[in-house]
């Protein structure tokens, strides 16, 4: 059975912003760009990057650790989509 090709950087920054968009701005997408901050705006809360944190996990199988969860790599839409992209 063929294993299933990892999604491209690009569909990945488009599911996290719908994750995003869904679980802390009511579904709106609008203003979520890829560098937005999320955490230093209020978008995103400390409870939430553990929300954000266990989706990319489930969604993309991927396994982080404490050391990936800094302001850095959870900032932006941009900072998770690569995080995900160092971890596959």
């Amino acid at each position: 059975m063929p294993s299933e090709l990892p999604p491209n950087p690009a569909t990945v920054l488009a599911e996290i912003r719908t994750f995003v968009a869904q679980w802390f701005r009511d579904g709106r997408e609008d203003g979520l760009e890829a560098d937005t901050p999320l955490v230093t705006s209020g978008i995103v809360d400390s409870a939430g990057v553990v929300e954000v944190v266990e989706f990319l996990e489930r969604r993309f199988a991927v396994r982080l650790g404490d050391d990936d969860i800094s302001l850095r790599n959870c900032n932006t839409l941009r900072g998770l989509s690569e995080l995900v992209a160092r971890r596959r």
